[in-house]
């Protein structure tokens, strides 16, 4: 192995890229924390994989509370977003995913890595729990809404802004 030239390293780099950039149609493993560490959902058993079905997304009352009072006294507005930014993580098997999908969206946006301190520091400035986390703006800077997958990325941006506060 130490025989092998740097050229020729980066020649096997280049090939795998090629390779990837031509993936398509493959099976997509879900990826969740079971008993404190990441493991693929179709490995689990039959009683953790309903678990995983019956888990629901939750807020405190009071979050909830405030998010409709805000809902309530917001203009409709049908603008798109004008900024976004996103959260990721090193280790985060959804992450490359989402950022390969926002990067080419043509919307101001700054990115941030929770694994670095300003990453860090900015994830508990915006309440960011989980990644990837994706927070959209309207112009004047007001919270819009948050999607955490491509898929809801997609029907966020499709969708009317006034229905997804």
């Amino acid at each position: 192995m130490a025989n092998r030239t740097v050229e020729a390293i980066d020649r096997e780099i280049a090939e795998c890229k090629e390779e990837l950039a031509n993936v398509k149609g493959r099976e997509t493993e879900v990826y969740t924390r079971i008993v404190g560490y990441y493991r693929a959902v179709k490995n689990w058993n039959k009683g953790k994989k309903s678990e995983f079905k019956q888990r629901v997304c939750f807020e405190p009352d009071f979050a909830a509370a405030a998010k409709e009072e805000a809902k309530a006294a917001a203009p409709v507005a049908s603008d798109a977003p004008a900024s976004f930014i996103y959260f990721t993580k090193k280790t985060c098997p959804n992450c490359p995913a989402v950022k390969e999908y926002v990067e080419k969206l043509e919307i101001k946006h700054t990115g941030y890595v929770v694994d670095t301190a300003e990453g860090l520091e900015k994830a508990r400035e915006y309440n960011v729990f989980a990644v990837p986390t994706v927070i959209f703006f309207d112009a004047a800077g007001k919270e819009l809404y948050r999607a955490y997958s491509v898929k809801e990325i997609k029907a966020k941006l499709e969708a009317p802004v006034a229905q997804a506060v």
